[in-house]
Parts: structure tokens; C-alpha cells; sequence
């Protein structure tokens, strides 16, 4: 598995994203605590992902799909990085 970062700016107003959610949630092992980011540990490509994401946005949107490396840094709570690690280390996933 891989671990991919889903950055998204959902640009229209007053339009329903709750299948977007969803479909995220979807996900077997996604963590979401940046409120427009996403992790997701997943055997897709970032192509599959968009295009199970795609029918949920609109053409006004902008969305980000990259796989991550074990290279990160950054400032989040402990149990994010310990996610993460955990997947990386495939002690929280079973392939």
C-alpha cells in the first residue's frame, strides 16, 4: 500500500459534498485532521483515486493527489505522526 495526500479547495458555494466525504471515508485507512487534506493508505494510483472523487466535484474545484515518501516534517499531534508511522511501518495495515 501507499500513502497519498488529497488536498482539495471545493470553490462552489452551497453545494452539497457530502458524496466527496463519503467517498473519502471510503477509504479503508484514511486520517483527516487538516480541515482540506487527506491521507489515505490505499493500493490505488492517484488516478484511481481522482476518478472515484471526480464525479462529487465541480469544474470550479481544484484538487491535489500525490503520493508521500518517508521524507515529512511538519507539526501535528502525536497520534498523526503515530498513524502515519504506523502505516509506513504496516503495523496498521495488513497488505
Amino acid at each position: 500500500m501507499k500513502l497519498f495526500v488529497v488536498t482539495h479547495e471545493l470553490r462552489v458555494k452551497n453545494k452539497d459534498y457530502s458524496g466527496f466525504y463519503t467517498e473519502l471515508q471510503n477509504t479503508k485507512f484514511w486520517w483527516h485532521h487538516l480541515e482540506s487534506t487527506w491521507l489515505l493508505y490505499t493500493n490505488e494510483t492517484a488516478e484511481d483515486i481522482f476518478n472515484r472523487l471526480a464525479p462529487y466535484i465541480d469544474n470550479q474545484d481544484y484538487i491535489l493527489i500525490i503520493e508521500a515518501g518517508r521524507d515529512r516534517y511538519g507539526w501535528l499531534p502525536k497520534k498523526a505522526w503515530e498513524w502515519i508511522d504506523a502505516g509506513i511501518d504496516k503495523t496498521l495495515i495488513e497488505e
